[in-house]
């Protein structure tokens, strides 16, 4: 395969019962060797020779993924619209096209992809209930991205009636009651307990819900425990016992926050890197928000002595690029809160790792550093850092 020549390829892929796994094999060397392009070709062609196969709806899915690779948006989501015309029952197609349709600014029409998705009737087997699942989360987030939570609150209850135990639904389910002022905001189902709802609600959210603290102690640790396991052999970058040595060197303090840019946040933090002072101290801003160029992301990357994108890094890489820049105080700007990095904190990047600002909780954490007992008579009582 590996040698094939444009015209041995096309023989293969014109003559009569070239089997679709041929194919498959084909494109995919072709991708690996640096030539999505021709991959690309090779689906066309034999899509064009193999109308009436039963499984076109494969190769026109595995096209549209070189489409959109290839930046044929429109071409992909052709492609997926034949899938669905072919085989309304491929559900792959329903998730992938919404997609395109989402990133192409026609919210509506995606979610209509999704519900024509979540609303087949499927084979009660996992596979079919996991892709219906899917479509209903996608719902979700994007009706909650249009501020829409009554909308979201229905695609979020029928996502948690399929998988009772998605901690992730859970939280965003009592989340957008909360937003609604929907009493109680924990309302059990018949598919969902009380206390099944509770273990699943996101600690900002029970911040809002009860002012009791172990309540909201517990939350953040089981939250901690579900999103930002870490385990020993991914904790590569380990500086907890590192030494602060300050001889020759100013100390070093790292901010890694989602919300240097247009947001609360951001407009409270914007002063705090120009009044830094750069002879005691040496700043590094970690951005791990939405892409951004407006005025106060602007005014924070120019005023930040280093300022470092870490969106497309793994949470493995932001740590060891935390630890190779020797950071000795990281501040963990997001706590709780949405696009927050939290593994990274887990991987214990720097000796010294403390919340401030974006978060008034707890964070239920065994790596952010608290004050305990009374510092001195002028101190306030002590807390989380």
């Amino acid at each position: 395969m590996a040698d094939l020549d444009t015209l041995d390829m096309l023989t293969k892929l014109t003559a009569d019962g070239c089997p679709l796994g041929d194919v498959i094999t084909l494109a995919t060397d072709l991708t690996a060797r640096g030539q999505p392009a021709l991959a690309d070709q090779a689906y066309k062609i034999w899509n064009q020779f193999n109308a009436e196969h039963p499984q076109l709806c494969v190769a026109l899915f595995n096209r549209s993924v070189l489409q959109a690779a290839l930046g044929d948006s429109a071409g992909a989501a052709a492609s997926l619209e034949r899938a669905v015309a072919i085989n309304p029952d491929f559900m792959p197609a329903y998730v992938n096209l919404g997609g395109l349709q989402e990133r192409a600014g026609l919210s509506e029409l995606a979610i209509a992809t999704w519900e024509a998705g979540a609303n087949r009737p499927i084979v009660l087997n996992g596979m079919g209930a996991g892709y219906a699942f899917t479509c209903l989360k996608q719902i979700a987030r994007l009706l909650g991205d249009m501020h829409q939570p009554a909308r979201a609150e229905l695609a979020l209850q029928r996502a948690a009636d399929i998988d009772p135990h998605a901690m992730d639904v859970i939280g965003q389910l009592v989340a957008t009651r909360l937003s609604q002022c929907k009493w109680p905001a924990v309302q059990p189902t018949e598919r969902l307990s009380r206390a099944t709802l509770l273990m699943g609600v996101n600690p900002l959210s029970i911040a809002a819900y009860s002012d009791d603290p172990l309540l909201q102690l517990g939350a953040a640790n089981r939250f901690i425990e579900r999103e930002a396991k870490t385990s020993a052999e991914q904790i590569r970058a380990d500086r907890r016992d590192a030494s602060i040595d300050l001889n020759g060197r100013r100390p070093r303090i790292g901010y890694i926050s989602s919300d240097l840019r247009d947001h609360a946040v951001g407009y409270l933090m914007a002063e705090l890197f120009e009044v830094h002072d750069k002879s005691k101290v040496e700043v590094f801003a970690y951005y791990c928000g939405p892409e951004s160029s407006d005025g106060l992301n602007t005014r924070i990357r120019a005023a930040a002595e280093h300022f470092i994108d870490i969106r497309p890094m793994s949470d493995d890489e932001a740590a060891q690029r935390i630890a190779d820049d020797g950071i000795d105080i990281l501040v963990d700007v997001n706590g709780h809160t949405r696009d927050a990095r939290t593994a990274v904190f887990a991987r214990r990047p720097a000796p010294i790792i403390v919340n401030w600002l974006g978060y008034p909780g707890t964070m239920g954490s065994d790596y952010h550093h608290y004050i305990i007992g009374d510092p001195g008579p002028d101190a306030g009582r002590g807390g989380p850092a």
